[in-house]
């Protein structure tokens, strides 16, 4: 199964093999000013204030080396072949030893220069490369001595959410056990790192598959070809946004441990997922927002008028791995710091008016249950729900869920090599009703995040060592494509934290905190209290 081919095959020895279509996406991705990159941050504590050598240099240059030969693809090198093949190159050399740019060591006053230094690695100069895909970054706090941040920065085209859970946690676990000098047999490492395009279960031929392909990618490009109209948040969107890289942003928020298991326990009650209704809740966020810029004389008429009718469109990412063949999701694929995501495409209808349909400037703004009422918000939210079944029960969804056209890839690689030539001449605004398809928002649903990452380490099943590190907190930044905006959830320590990513150069910081506050209240009233006690209701 393997895609990999010997380069070198004396010591010391290197393989190379060709990126999947869903890799080369996102390496394109990578080449404008490193959009798609990710940094997965941790705030740990030393529990063993009398062993300071857990974060020394030659403990994490140790812990970091064991993590290359475990995910090979952390110390790969990408090649570019007459500007049209593209190779992942893995040499066994790199991996036995770390590069001056893998690895960093810094000291911060306190946690809002931390902060600062995470804002800089996503929004400055790119220090990741086609020769470096993955680098780690250690501050340590003088004001906290105890507290260290870990900072994970690795290209998307090697990694996503599963693998980079995987990494952080191979990491504090690997940091914080005795050396290990088991070998790693690279071949079967190897083995796990192959692109999702040849790990799709079924026929074996290899004609049959290019049919399947073929369908699954007309069915996605079909699909897709369908989602016209549309609108999301007020934004400053223009004739350089395709060719600007994004300023990300980041804001949060957290319930409180009994609401967050009201809201669970709420979705479940009524057969639904908290992704289903994610996209209800921003959605019913949005009609809110643009009623009170309307009300207020911020918007025209004739954009109310055509808001009011556009649907809502959404998308995100799909892991694939359990759909993938079940011998090397058994043998460690499961987990792999690999990449091998899908993606979805939702559409809601029209905006939630509900009884404030004939809103006037100068109205009082209608409240969320006005909007949307809540058997209304169920309706709703198994619209979502049903087009997820359709998705994943069609026979050829592995084939349809992880199509990446090539016409897609061609455009991700026009603006890749062109984007610095692209913005000299003055930008003009294109105005709500031109900008079709328009994306209201991405997003995802983690799920229950504790198993995946706990909180002591080392955390390794039947290990009776002393607990050495604690996590604290842990995030993920996204360097966003231009005009993303991402809506994600998970659930850490029984509190449900919902998280909006967005590009600064488009939308305005109040607006984005003023849609995520009212996805909160949203969501307390239609799966807090008011869903457990208010609803006895047949649809």
């Amino acid at each position: 199964m393997s895609t990999w081919s010997i380069r070198r095959s004396v010591a010391p020895r290197s393989f190379e093999r060709l990126l999947g279509r869903n890799e080369l996406g996102f390496y394109w991705d990578s080449q404008f000013n490193g959009t798609a990159d990710t940094l997965q941050t941790a705030l740990i504590e030393n529990l063993d204030p009398t062993n300071q050598d857990l974060f020394s240099e030659d403990n994490v240059s140790r812990t970091w080396g064991h993590l290359k030969r475990q995910f090979p693809l952390l110390g790969s090198r990408v090649e570019v072949n007459n500007g049209e093949q593209i190779s992942f190159v893995v040499a066994e050399d790199r991996l036995e030893r770390n590069g001056p740019d893998e690895i960093s060591f810094q000291s911060v006053t306190s946690l809002t220069e931390a902060q600062a230094c995470i804002d800089n690695m996503v929004n400055g100069k790119r220090l990741l490369s086609d020769n470096l895909l993955a680098r780690v970054v250690i501050l340590a706090r003088t004001d906290e001595i105890n507290q260290v941040h870990v900072l994970i920065q690795v290209a998307h085209l090697i990694t996503d959410g599963t693998g980079n859970s995987t990494l952080l946690r191979s990491f504090l676990n690997t940091l914080s056990s005795p050396p290990n000098y088991e070998e790693c047999n690279l071949e079967q490492r190897l083995s796990l790192a192959v692109p999702s395009d040849v790990l799709i279960p079924g026929n074996k031929s290899n004609t049959r598959r290019r049919w399947q392909r073929a369908i699954g990618q007309v069915i996605s490009a079909n699909r897709f070809s369908k989602t016209n109209g549309g609108h999301t948040l007020p934004r400053n969107f223009t004739s350089h946004t395709q060719y600007t890289p994004a300023r990300s942003g980041l804001v949060s928020l957290s319930f409180p441990p009994e609401t967050s298991m009201r809201i669970i326990w709420n979705c479940r009650k009524h057969g639904i997922t908290l992704g289903h209704a994610l996209p209800v809740l921003a959605q019913v966020a949005l009609a809110r927002m643009l009623c009170r810029r309307y009300i207020r004389g911020d918007m025209t008429t004739e954009e109310w008028n055509f808001r009011r009718r556009e649907p809502t469109l959404t998308g995100g990412p799909i892991n694939l791995r359990p759909f993938l063949d079940r011998e090397w999701y058994q043998k460690g694929g499961s987990t792999h710091v690999s990449l091998a995501i899908g993606f979805f495409h939702y559409k809601l209808p029209f905006m939630p008016l509900g009884s404030a349909a004939n809103l006037a400037i100068g109205d009082d703004l209608p409240s969320v249950q006005q909007l949307l009422s809540f058997p209304r918000f169920l309706y709703r939210s198994r619209i979502i729900q049903n087009q997820a079944k359709s998705l994943f029960e069609h026979p050829l969804f592995v084939y349809i869920a992880g199509a990446r056209s090539a016409a897609g890839v061609a455009k991700f690689r026009e603006v890749g090599l062109n984007w610095r030539g692209k913005v000299h001449d003055e930008a003009t605004i294109i105005p709500v009703m031109d900008q079709s398809p328009v994306f209201a928002h991405g997003g995802s649903s983690m799920g229950d995040m504790d198993g995946i990452l706990p909180r002591y380490y080392p955390a390794e099943d039947g290990d009776s060592s002393p607990r050495r590190l604690f996590l604290h907190a842990t995030s993920v930044r996204l360097h966003c494509r231009p005009a993303e905006l991402y809506l994600g959830a998970s659930t850490v320590q029984k509190r449900l934290h919902m998280s909006v990513f967005w590009d600064k150069n488009i939308y305005e910081e109040d607006a984005v905190k003023e849609w995520l506050t009212e996805i909160q209240e949203a969501t307390e009233i239609f799966l807090g209290d008011y869903a457990s006690v208010k609803l006895q209701v047949r649809l």
